[in-house]
């Protein structure tokens, strides 16, 4: 008898094992030791077969598979970055550089993609306005886009809270907000700036804000000089009514409500003073407000 015989005779052997006896012979059948010396047979096939041409499989159950270990993977390095308040996105540019060691210019680069950045629609493609102030920490393989988007991200999350998609123009609502965190000292004076603004406005009075010429101009500081008011940019708010094309900063969360909901009063001038000139004082008339400048000046 070959193998193969040999194989099949033995696997019809345990079929038949399946098949339960008569009920009367049920006490003197013995199935378990037949299916030992099936087994048994079987196991010789599998030997006997071993270096021939067939292939069987083991019987015995496979042996359990050795359990995985988690691996603990080191979290990514991470870098700390703050954003200012008021500060403009040059600025802003120039200090990632310095924070992640990329050019400024990858950054410049990055804010031209409004899409990626996620940037809403009456952002204009524009990024100056939508940094949103505040600490943030990203990891070390962040790219420009990434980070710039993080920052943008989080305008909007102040901006669904302090519902500003549902103002009639929220870009101008953005571009008040950062005149008024470019001109106001402190927190509490930002109210108070954004009603000399809106009320300038409504009156059809030239803004006369020196923080947009030095904007318009790429100027740092607070001073401005005879020929700087002079000069054509759109942003000269001494030659041209009405609002800037644009944001001049990136405004925070209180300069945002400030423009939102400014306080009320009659005011439309106010002065820096002070030794340091960093008190603002409010005037309702122009002979009131000569009194501050003279104040300021002395």
């Amino acid at each position: 008898m070959n193998i193969e015989n040999l194989l099949r005779e033995t696997l019809a052997d345990m079929a038949e094992e399946q098949v339960p006896p008569p009920p009367a012979g049920f006490l003197r059948h013995r199935p378990a030791r037949r299916r030992g010396v099936a087994l048994a047979a079987a196991a010789t096939v599998v030997a006997l077969a071993a270096g021939g041409t067939i292939a069987v499989r083991a019987l015995s159950p496979e042996a359990p598979e050795t359990p995985e270990v988690p691996v603990a993977v080191p979290p990514e390095p991470t870098r700390a970055v703050t954003v200012k308040e008021g500060w403009r996105a040059a600025l802003l540019f120039g200090d990632l550089s310095r924070v992640t060691g990329e050019p400024a210019t990858s950054f410049a680069r990055a804010a031209e993609d409004g899409r990626a950045l996620g940037l809403p629609p009456y952002a204009k493609g524009r990024l100056e306005g939508f940094a949103h102030p505040g600490a943030y920490r990203f990891a070390e393989s962040a790219t420009p886009t990434e980070i710039l988007a993080a920052m943008v991200a989080r305008f909007r999350e102040t901006a669904d809270k302090l519902g500003l998609a549902s103002r009639r123009a929220p870009l101008d609502v953005v571009i008040v907000a950062s005149l008024v965190q470019a001109e106001s000292p402190t927190e509490a004076d930002m109210p108070k700036v954004a009603r000399v603004i809106h009320n300038r406005l409504d009156r059809g009075m030239r803004l006369q804000l020196d923080s947009t010429v030095l904007y318009g101009m790429g100027k740092d500081g607070v001073d401005v000089t005879v020929e700087d008011l002079k000069r054509r940019s759109p942003y000269n708010t001494y030659r041209h009514e009405g609002l800037p094309p644009g944001p001049i900063s990136n405004p925070g969360e209180a300069a945002l409500k400030a423009a939102l909901h400014p306080a009320a009063g009659p005011w439309l001038y106010y002065v820096a003073t002070g030794p340091k000139r960093g008190t603002l004082e409010f005037a309702t008339s122009a002979k009131e407000y000569a009194k501050l400048v003279e104040r300021a000046a002395g």
